[in-house]
C-alpha cells in the first residue's frame, strides 16, 4: 500500500501531479468498466435494453452525485485535521461521517426508489426503454447505502494521503462487477442484475477500505468515546458536506434538463446516440474530474497548517496540470469516441456513429473549462467555503437550461450538444473570480491569526 503523501511540504507540482494520478485513472478505470456493463447489456439483453440502462446516467448522478459529494465534505474536513496533525479530532471526525453516513444511506434509500418511477416520467424517458430503466435504476438505490460507504472510504484514505490505496480498490470492485454482470449470459435475469452487480461490489469494496484504513492507520482506530455524538461537530461536516451534495444536485438537475431535451428531438436516435455519448465521454473527462478532486486534499491539508502561501502555489500549479489532462484527455477520446460507440451500439445506423462523434467533439474542444470549474471549487470548499458551491452549481445549471431550452430548441441536436460546454464556461468564471475574491480575504485574516479554527 501506498505511504501516505504530506501535502504541505515538497514541491506543489510534483505532489499534486504524483497525487493526482491514481485518483484520474481511478475514475477514468471506473467509468471504463461502465462501458463493461453497458456491452454485456448490449450483447445479452440488447440494444434497447442497454439505452434504457444509459438513460439513468443523469438520474443516477442525480442521486449518487448527492451522496458522493456529502462523502468528499467529510474528506475534506478530515483532511484540515490531518494538516493540522491533531489525533483525536481525526478519530471523532471519522466517527461522526459514519454515523451520518448511515443516516443519510437510510433516508435516500427509502425516497429514492419510492421516487424512481416520477422521476422517469419527468425525463420523459421513451417507452421503448422505460421498463429497462426502471428496473436498473431501482436497484442502484436500493443499494445506496453500500456504494456511499464506498465513496466515505475513498475519501477518507484520499484524505490521509493516500491516493493508490483507493485504485487498488476500485480495481477489485470493477473486476467483481464484470463477473458479476457476465451472469447474464448464462441466466434469464432481467437489466436489474446489472444493478445488482454494481451495488454488491461497491459494498465489498466498502468492506475492504474500511478494513485497511483501521489496519493501516493507527490513528483512526475508533474509541467508545469517539462515538459520542455531539451536535455542533455533526453540523460541522453536514454543513461542509451537503453544500458539496446540494451542489452535485443541482448540477445533475442540469444534467436531467439536457436529458430531456435530447429525448425530447424528433429522432429517438437522438437520444440512443447521446446518452451512449456520455458514456464514452465520462470515461476521458474522468481524467480532469481526478486531477482536480487532488485540490481538496492538497487546499485542505495545507488550509489545516495554515500555510494560505503555499495554497496560493498549489493553485497556480495545478492550473498547468490541468492543461496536461485536457490535452491528454482530449486526444484519447477523439479517435476512440466511434469504436467505442460501435461496440456498444453495434449494427446501428452511421448517422447514430456520427452524432456520437459530433457530440464528443462539441465536449472534449471544452474540457479545459470543467477542469478550472472543478479545481476552483474543490479549493474553495477545503478553505471553508462550501456554500459557494451551491451558488457556482446554480450558474452552471441556468447556462445549462439556456443551452436546453434555447440552443436546442433553435438549432436541435447541434444546440443541445453545447449545454455541457456553457455550463462549464459560465460555471469555471464564477469559480475563478471566487477564488480570488476569498484568497484576498484570507490573506487579510493571515495577518492577524491563524486562517484554520479547530
Amino acid at each position: 500500500m501506498q505511504k501516505t503523501m504530506d501535502m504541505t511540504t515538497g514541491s506543489p507540482f510534483k505532489k499534486i501531479l504524483i497525487f493526482s494520478l491514481p485518483i484520474a485513472f481511478g475514475l477514468m478505470f471506473q467509468n471504463l468498466y461502465t462501458l463493461g456493463d453497458s456491452l454485456i447489456v448490449s450483447l445479452s439483453r440488447g440494444q434497447n435494453a442497454v439505452t434504457g440502462l444509459n438513460l439513468t446516467e443523469s438520474l443516477s448522478f442525480l442521486i449518487l452525485g448527492f451522496g458522493s459529494g456529502i462523502a468528499a465534505g467529510f474528506g475534506i474536513l478530515l483532511s484540515q485535521y490531518v494538516g493540522a496533525k491533531n489525533a483525536d479530532k481525526m478519530r471523532q471526525s471519522f466517527a461522526t461521517s459514519i454515523m451520518l453516513t448511515i443516516a443519510v444511506s437510510v433516508v435516500m434509500t427509502v425516497l429514492t426508489v419510492l421516487l424512481a418511477p416520477t422521476l422517469l416520467r419527468i425525463l420523459n424517458t421513451n417507452e421503448l426503454y422505460f421498463d429497462h430503466a426502471l428496473a436498473y435504476i431501482t436497484t442502484i438505490f436500493a443499494g445506496f447505502g453500500g456504494i456511499m460507504f464506498y465513496n466515505l472510504s475513498a475519501q477518507i484514505l484520499r484524505a490521509l494521503g493516500d491516493s493508490t490505496t483507493p485504485l487498488i480498490i476500485l480495481v477489485i470492485s470493477a473486476i467483481l462487477n464484470l463477473l458479476l454482470d457476465s451472469l447474464l449470459f448464462i441466466t434469464d435475469w432481467g437489466i436489474a442484475w446489472a444493478g445488482w452487480a454494481t451495488v454488491i461490489s461497491q459494498a465489498i469494496s466498502a468492506l475492504i477500505g474500511f478494513i485497511i484504513i483501521f489496519k493501516k492507520h493507527p490513528a483512526l482506530r475508533l474509541k467508545k468515546t469517539d462515538f459520542r455524538f455531539s451536535l455542533s461537530f455533526a453540523w460541522r461536516h453536514l454543513a461542509t458536506g451537503l453544500p458539496m451534495g446540494f451542489q452535485f444536485t443541482i448540477t445533475a438537475i442540469g444534467c436531467m434538463i439536457q436529458q430531456r431535451a435530447f429525448n425530447s428531438l424528433p429522432d429517438s436516435g437522438y437520444a440512443m446516440a447521446q446518452s451512449t455519448a456520455c458514456k464514452i465521454d465520462n470515461v476521458f473527462s474522468s481524467l480532469l474530474m481526478g486531477a482536480a478532486n487532488t485540490m481538496a486534499i492538497y487546499v485542505g491539508q495545507n488550509f489545516g497548517a495554515n500555510n494560505l502561501q503555499r495554497v496560493k502555489d498549489g493553485i497556480k500549479a495545478a492550473l498547468l496540470v490541468g492543461v496536461i489532462y485536457s490535452l491528454l484527455a482530449f486526444g484519447l477520446i477523439l479517435p476512440l469516441c466511434v469504436p467505442f460507440g460501435k461496440i456498444l451500439l453495434k449494427g446501428s445506423e452511421d448517422k447514430i456513429y456520427g452524432w456520437i462523434f459530433q457530440y464528443i467533439l462539441t465536449q472534449s474542444s471544452f474540457y479545459y473549462f470543467v477542469y478550472v470549474l472543478m479545481m476552483f471549487r474543490q479549493s474553495l470548499q477545503s478553505l471553508g467555503y462550501s456554500a459557494l458551491t451551491v451558488f457556482g452549481g446554480v450558474t452552471e445549471l441556468l447556462f445549462r437550461l439556456f443551452a436546453a431550452m434555447v440552443l436546442a430548441t433553435n438549432f436541435g441536436f447541434t444546440g443541445a450538444c453545447f449545454s455541457n460546454p456553457c455550463a462549464w464556461i459560465g460555471g469555471a468564471v464564477f469559480f475563478t473570480v471566487a477564488y480570488l475574491v476569498i484568497i484576498k480575504k484570507l490573506e487579510k485574516k493571515s495577518q492577524t491569526g491563524n486562517i484554520f479554527e479547530q
